[in-house]
């Protein structure tokens, strides 16, 4: 008899916050094994913006959206946050670990921009220090190998659109490559759509019984894995 392989499914909650004069956005992403691909395929089912919010409104909003999609069938762990640390991400941060939302499913994953090219986890804050460059990288890298894409309908897609456009590739001073929206551009929606994406590729291994047909293997980077309380 063929043994039937169980489907791997879950979700990823991106996070980008601001202050109240400027937008915070959402992003939920599927994240599923797909055999036609060999690896795991990530697919945008919804994107938001809100702008004017306090700081216990957003909290109370990622709560909820965890909440709904803890009753979507078919998730083998999950939803996780995948979020913007800095700034205003770090008490909300704080918030929703009072609120007790992490458990053996759905964890936290706090990232913090760097500049140049780096990432590595801080073992002391247990934030994911990561650069905007390797973020707005792997997603080109998904999008061109077609292993992401998005529903139709989205009603903020034309602005991510227009974003992903505002994105320049240019050199630093110091010889590394960078991307940066242009002056006055936002770019809260692709980093709220990025952050859980670079989280999927390198917190989530191919699971062991696809690994014989997987042409993927997963080689996490000097970041390393964390498996800790978040």
């Amino acid at each position: 008899m063929e043994m039937v392989i169980p489907e791997v499914k879950r979700f990823l909650l991106g996070c980008d916050l601001a202050k109240s004069l400027d937008y915070t956005s959402f992003a939920v992403i599927e994240m599923v094994y797909e055999t036609s691909i060999k690896g795991f395929a990530y697919h945008l089912r919804a994107l938001d913006r809100i702008r004017g919010v306090d700081y216990p409104a957003i909290t109370e909003l990622i709560l909820a959206t965890i909440q709904r999609l803890q009753q979507e069938p078919g998730t083998t762990d999950g939803p996780h946050i995948c979020m913007d640390a800095s700034g205003l991400g770090a008490p909300i941060r704080d918030y929703l670990l009072r609120a007790g939302t992490v458990n053996y499913l759905t964890q936290i994953y706090p990232v913090v921009f760097t500049s140049g090219e780096s990432a590595r986890f801080d073992q002391v804050t247990r934030n994911y220090n990561i650069s905007k460059s390797l973020i707005i990288s792997n997603f080109l890298s998904l999008m061109q190998r077609k292993r992401f894409d998005y529903s139709p309908g989205l009603q903020a897609l034309p602005l991510l659109q227009q974003e992903i456009s505002s994105f320049k590739y240019h050199l630093t001073p110091s010889g590394h490559t960078g991307f940066d929206a242009e002056t006055g551009a936002h770019d809260d929606l692709i980093c709220a759509v990025c952050i859980p994406l670079i989280i999927g590729e390198w917190q989530f291994e191919v699971p062991p019984e696809y690994e014989r047909d997987s042409e993927i293997r997963f080689e996490p980077p000097d970041i390393g894995v964390y498996t800790g309380p978040y």
